[in-house]
């Protein structure tokens, strides 16, 4: 085993899939207190509980105005606390947890290992290949093929292919609950065809008025420890046919290929700034080129992360536009000719992208 520290350098947020609104939270000072509301009715007298029942049904109820001037105890009844930085929420969508502490998944780094080895083997013929693949308007065998292609970039190919699927050998551990969670405000920062150069960005809107949401999310400065450990042996796995390729399955390796990704990823977002005069994007791309080293490289996990960190999306972009282009016209959704992806997940209070931690 081989121990792993992360530290955060943007808000990250992996959500549990759940939300939750203003009746169940109180909102104090920098703090918030997330209630468990069954312990809360159980505190309550015969007569309370029937108000706060009929509380619960109204949808603009907030927990704030039930509990002022009432004597119950906040420490008897809560389940955790965040931290709050802005304005009080109307609800707040939730980080995965463990006994109330939220905690960084190992499958989550795993999955941004992999796609960024996943980036480093793309060459001319495997770019040639999904042209092919995407040049298939039946949208149900394209998704199959794509499926048979990664499997063979990460096995021996053949029938065999998941079960000789070279990253089923790195295994890594979810990482220490941290003990305490803050709540995020984001927007999404959109970008316009640039014939207003005055207005080159602008904040999502719906309905003209700019949508926001609060997320739970591990803040920055904190250093999360987890380890990785590989499972492979030449000598049991031989007839795999993996020798070559499992060759990666070290430390040095995987943070190489982590490095030489962010670096595009970086180099990209850099521009992307400039392009649109994003000054406070430019800042934090051009302090994050100087954090990514080979050996302590930089790494964007979870909410945020988008197209380009969750594909291989980037590098055919570089290697070859037209595919890109022929990639981009069949996805689903609106896609942008003249920016693709033209949104970015923004932390407001900090003014950063969201997702973004080191390894040290």
């Amino acid at each position: 085993m081989t121990k792993l520290i992360l530290e955060t350098i943007s808000p990250i947020h992996i959500g549990s899939g759940e939300i939750y609104s203003s009746a169940e939270f109180l909102s104090m000072g920098n703090t918030i207190h997330r209630m468990d509301i069954n312990k809360i009715y159980s505190l309550l007298s015969e007569k309370e509980r029937e108000v706060f029942v009929d509380y619960l049904e109204d949808q603009y109820f907030r927990l704030d105005d039930f509990f002022r001037g009432k004597n119950i105890s906040i420490t008897a009844s809560k389940l955790y606390s965040l931290e709050k930085k802005g304005q009080i929420p109307r609800e707040i969508k939730e980080h995965i947890k463990t006994g109330m502490k939220g905690y960084l998944p190992g499958s989550s780094l795993k999955g941004a290992i992999k796609t960024a080895v996943m980036n480093t083997f793309m060459d001319e013929k495997k770019i040639e290949k999904i042209a092919e693949i995407f040049d298939n308007p039946d949208t149900r065998r394209r998704n199959g093929e794509i499926q048979r292609f990664v499997e063979d970039v990460f096995s021996s190919g053949g029938k065999q292919s998941s079960y000789s699927d070279f990253m089923r050998f790195v295994q890594i551990t979810d990482f220490i609950p941290v003990n305490r969670l803050c709540v995020s405000e984001v927007k999404s920062l959109e970008v316009n065809d640039g014939i207003d150069s005055t207005n080159k960005w602008y904040w999502y809107q719906r309905n003209y008025k700019v949508v926001q949401s609060f997320l739970e999310t591990i803040g920055i400065g904190e250093k999360l420890e987890g380890e990785i450990h590989f499972t492979y042996n030449d000598d049991v796995h031989y007839p795999l046919g993996l020798k070559g390729k499992a060759d990666i399955l070290n430390i040095e390796e995987i943070k190489y290929f982590i490095f030489n990704f962010s670096a595009e990823i970086i180099k990209y977002e850099i521009s992307f700034a400039n392009k649109y005069n994003i000054n406070f994007l430019l800042d934090f791309y051009r302090k994050l080129m100087k954090l990514n080293t080979p050996e302590s490289p930089v790494i964007k996990l979870g909410h945020g992360v988008g197209y380009l960190g969750t594909t291989v999306g980037l590098e055919i972009k570089k290697q070859d536009h037209e595919v890109f282009e022929q990639v981009r016209k069949s996805l689903r959704g609106r896609s942008y000719d003249f920016e693709y992806p033209k949104t970015r997940r923004i932390a407001i209070e900090e003014n950063v992208p969201m997702g973004w931690c080191k390894i040290l």
